[in-house]
């Protein structure tokens, strides 16, 4: 296959792609085969609308508190409209009570900056030497020397995770701007800068080449997905993918 990305589909790749390569190989060959869990829960929501309320804060530093937390429950039942699968009304109650404290310390963080963005939510599309379709990301926030890219956590974290590390030097390599990690809880924001942009990339770029390796192992992606063996006690692990798994693996027990 003179293309093997392009023969299975993959147009372009991302840092969660990437990621999850790294950490789940098996559920991201599934994926790439079409095969998922479906759409994402109450957690995400609540990452969505607090992001949506943080970027709000960052811009307009004189819109009051009240304000933004309406606006981000607002995001959070939009998502829970639109949703069409059923999701625990506790998970989802739990959540959305969450909200105002993760706007609280994300409004309060992004004006203590005392500055503005030049934007938000913008793709980036690079090329990497040696790896045969672009990469596409969307960043969080732009600032004039920065890229920043907002994390919501329910548990602080003390260090950056080496996949955010990842994504945030792909957004440092488009933009040539300093990665930052802006983890936001209930309770406090910790900032983190992303040191070593090159080798972060250059750990996208090996992956990367590996991925292409099992993907050019066949033409036929179930065979690919053979290549590796599922870890199907890991939590990102649904019915929909383990039932997958024990067609193309031939799980008799799981």
């Amino acid at each position: 296959m003179k293309n093997a990305f392009e023969h299975h589909g993959v147009m372009y790749l991302s840092p969660s792609t990437i990621n999850q390569w790294i950490t789940q190989p098996a559920l991201c060959l599934l994926k790439i085969a079409g095969i998922t869990d479906g759409e994402a829960g109450p957690a995400a929501w609540r990452g969505q609308a607090a992001d949506r309320a943080a970027t709000k804060a960052a811009f307009d530093h004189s819109i009051n508190q009240d304000s933004l937390v309406e606006l981000a429950e607002k995001v959070f039942d939009e998502c829970h409209t639109q949703a069409l699968d059923e999701h625990s009304e506790e998970k989802v109650l739990k959540e959305r009570k969450s909200i105002a404290k993760y706007v609280k310390q994300a409004a309060e963080f992004y004006r203590s900056l005392g500055e503005t963005p030049e934007s938000e939510q913008g793709k980036v599309m690079i090329q990497l030497d040696g790896i045969k379709v672009p990469w596409i990301g969307y960043y969080d926030l732009l600032y004039k020397d920065k890229v920043r890219d907002t994390k919501t956590v329910g548990r602080m974290v003390s260090t950056v995770t080496a996949g955010h590390c990842r994504q945030a030097s792909l957004y440092a390599h488009a933009t040539q701007r300093e990665p930052w990690l802006d983890y936001v809880g209930v309770n406090e924001v910790r900032a983190f800068r992303v040191d070593n942009v090159n080798a972060w990339l250059g750990q996208l770029y090996h992956a990367a080449k590996s991925l292409e390796t099992v993907l050019s192992h066949s033409e036929d992606i179930f065979e690919c997905c053979r290549v590796v063996y599922p870890d199907t006690d890991h939590w990102m692990w649904g019915e929909t993918t383990k039932e997958a798994a024990k067609d193309i693996w031939h799980m008799e027990v799981m």
